[in-house]
């Protein structure tokens, strides 16, 4: 498996946990789009950001430069050690990314490690990072890497429906859905704090 996909030049990430273990010498890349969670976790919620920057101002976030890639290069328990972490840290603090998107509570912990977020706190829950993510998009700092949590394929399997209410709490629909919620806020974030970058589609 390579180690990331897209361009690291792009101002948004997407970072997730590590490869799976059985699949990862046959899968081409981080997230890679054969594999199922790319799609519980990603798609769902780009589709509804989509449609969210299109009404909003007849825009579409080009996704095919997003840079993609895995916090760490093997599974292992949170927080990392400062060896695991340092490709992606490094990488960060060559690139600079306005927005690093991470999928579960794992890839969360080491996007705070690896841009020393002062902020770097510890809870394992979906609630939890309901409430980080909704503490993340309304403290975004323009001279700051932002990380934001999104949650991993537990949106997928059997507590699903308890994992879009603990996600978004009473901030959204009534029954909750946490990819249009989560499409919607990112969506608002992306016009209203980066509409000027060359993110778009033409």
């Amino acid at each position: 498996m390579k180690d990331f996909t897209g361009n690291p030049e792009f101002p948004i990430w997407l970072i997730g946990d590590s490869p799976p273990e059985a699949w990862a010498d046959k899968l081409d890349t981080p997230l890679d789009p054969r594999h199922p969670a790319r799609h519980s976790i990603w798609t769902s919620v780009a589709d509804s950001m989509q449609d969210r920057l299109y009404r909003r101002g007849k825009l579409r976030l080009d996704t095919s430069r997003l840079y993609i890639r895995n916090a760490v290069d093997q599974a292992w328990k949170i927080p990392y050690t400062m060896d695991q972490i340092r490709p992606l840290r490094e990488a960060i603090n060559t690139n600079k990314p306005r927005i690093i998107l991470t999928f579960g509570i794992s890839a969360f912990f080491a996007g705070l490690q690896a841009t020393d977020d002062p902020n770097l706190a510890f809870g394992k829950t979906t609630k939890f990072l309901g409430e980080q993510f909704r503490l993340r998009i309304e403290r975004y700092d323009d001279h700051k890497v932002n990380v934001i949590p999104l949650l991993h394929a537990s949106i997928a399997r059997g507590r699903f429906l308890e994992s879009h209410r603990d996600f978004v709490g009473t901030y959204g629909s009534t029954p909750p859905n946490y990819f249009d919620y989560v499409g919607t806020k990112l969506a608002d974030l992306l016009i209203a704090k980066l509409s000027d970058k060359s993110i778009w589609i033409e």
